[in-house]
């Protein structure tokens, strides 16, 4: 297949405006409350006894709250794990809330947590696992069928889902049906992406929340489902070389996520084990800055309440974001460029938000030319593609004008979605992005400098 097919073919996948809209939420919460969260576990066994689920001071507002001064927009929440325990009295077990004695059995953690999730402005998520410990009729047809029921429960019964998070079976061979899964979540959430084990978002392949220094959204089909662990973390998806040989491709972007404790559910224990601001930090850039997203878990303690070191922690988080970005010095700049396709997509529309810059066709040594009118104090670079169009831009230098020559001091090979381009401090006015390789043509859509 010769470069020209495989370019148009990469270029004719684009992703879905549900696949667009989460991908903007960017940084969100992963949050694993249930059994284990009294038992000390990380995995438990199913055979659990419901009376040892009683959260005594169970505070979802709290959870909401700082989950939000963290800079995070979603939530999604563990409704239930691989021990089958279910945080929302469904009618389809009895391994379920309303069988342990938190609230005398009138308890709906899921209803709590969503309810405070619309009156903050945070988007809600359900994370359900397909392998069930504790339910009989698991590894069979069966199961199939109590699996949409309990799909259709969280899906009708609890407002607008962004996400659904259905985790890996690294275990069992159960044949599990997705098509009918994907089918009923397609039905009752249109505007819900799946994630993991689903077409929509793709786990990054580790639990350290770092992405690949290539991160392509056009891999190959077969990355969907159940995909065995080896394909996952291979480090390059979707070069030229790997879609060429793929017989289908999908827009299929990465979520990494990582724990702020040393386990996923809360143990007292790991109390003074918090990872460190820096630590969160250098996640949040290679993977929000390096076209993925960043799934960070925050486990509620066995009181019902994120412990108040964690708070403390997300908090600083939070603040430290604000001041990472406080200030776009690109946004009263002057952009010139080598190539423009038309005026719709001239450089003045590089950071406008409406519109895009985009280059023509197959035009060689492209450059988009910044002055931000004044010298700035900078140490980072944003860039990002526009993605509706797909991903085009294979490598690219950024340099600065000193001493009247231009001086590199940045070279990276994807954009995607959004690139942070952290820098040493430095003193500049001018900056330009050159793009040296591109699928067909290079498009911008957010050029900030901070």
């Amino acid at each position: 297949m010769k470069d020209s097919e495989i370019i148009k073919r990469a270029n004719s996948i684009a992703p879905s405006k549900a696949q667009m809209d989460f991908c903007d939420l960017e940084f969100i919460a992963l949050v694993p409350f249930g059994m284990n969260t009294y038992t000390n576990s990380e995995t438990g066994t199913g055979r659990e006894p419901e009376k040892y689920f009683n959260p005594p001071e169970l505070d979802a507002a709290q959870w909401v709250r700082t989950i939000k001064n963290a800079g995070m927009k979603a939530l999604v929440l563990t409704c239930k794990y691989s021990d089958g325990f279910c945080i929302w009295p469904s009618e389809y077990t009895d391994y379920s809330v309303k069988n342990s004695p938190w609230l005398e059995g009138n308890g709906d953690v899921v209803r709590l947590v969503s309810d405070e999730c619309q009156k903050a402005g945070i988007k809600f998520g359900i994370y359900i696992s397909p392998y069930d410990m504790h339910e009989k009729t698991f590894g069979t047809d069966e199961y199939n069928t109590y699996f949409v029921n309990q799909l259709k429960e969280l899906l009708t019964n609890y407002g607008d889902i962004c996400c659904v998070w259905l985790p890996r079976d690294n275990k069992t061979n159960f044949h599990y049906n997705w098509a009918a899964y994907y089918e009923t979540i397609r039905e009752l959430q249109p505007n819900a992406v799946i994630i993991e084990c689903g077409p929509d978002i793709r786990w990054v392949g580790n639990s350290g929340g770092f992405a690949r220094k290539q991160e392509w959204n056009v891999v190959p089909y077969n990355l969907l489902n159940n995909a065995p662990v080896k394909r996952l973390v291979e480090q390059d998806l979707g070069s030229r070389r790997v879609i060429k040989k793929a017989k289908e491709l999908v827009w299929f972007p990465p979520i990494t996520y990582s724990s702020i404790r040393k386990g996923w559910f809360y143990h007292q224990e790991e109390g003074t084990d918090l990872k460190m601001l820096s630590n969160i930090l250098e996640i949040y850039f290679r993977s929000v800055g390096n076209n993925g997203m960043f799934a960070l878990s925050i486990p509620p303690s066995h009181l019902g309440k994120i412990d108040s070191a964690d708070v403390d922690s997300l908090t600083t988080l939070g603040i430290q974001l604000t001041l990472e970005f406080k200030e776009n010095f690109a946004k009263d700049g002057q952009f010139t460029a080598s190539s423009e396709r038309d005026e719709l997509h001239s450089a003045k529309m590089a950071d406008e938000g409406k519109s895009y810059w985009s280059s023509k066709e197959d035009d060689d040594n492209i450059t988009l030319t910044l002055d931000m009118g004044k010298v700035n104090f900078i140490n980072k670079i944003v860039l990002g593609e526009n993605t509706a169009t797909g991903q085009q831009i294979e490598k690219f230098n950024l340099y600065y004008y000193f001493d009247k020559k231009w001086n590199k001091i940045y070279s990276g090979k994807t954009i995607g979605r959004k690139k942070i381009c952290n820098l040493p401090p430095m003193n500049a006015r001018r900056i330009k992005l050159e793009v040296k390789k591109t699928r067909g043509f290079a498009t911008i859509k957010t050029f900030e400098v901070y």
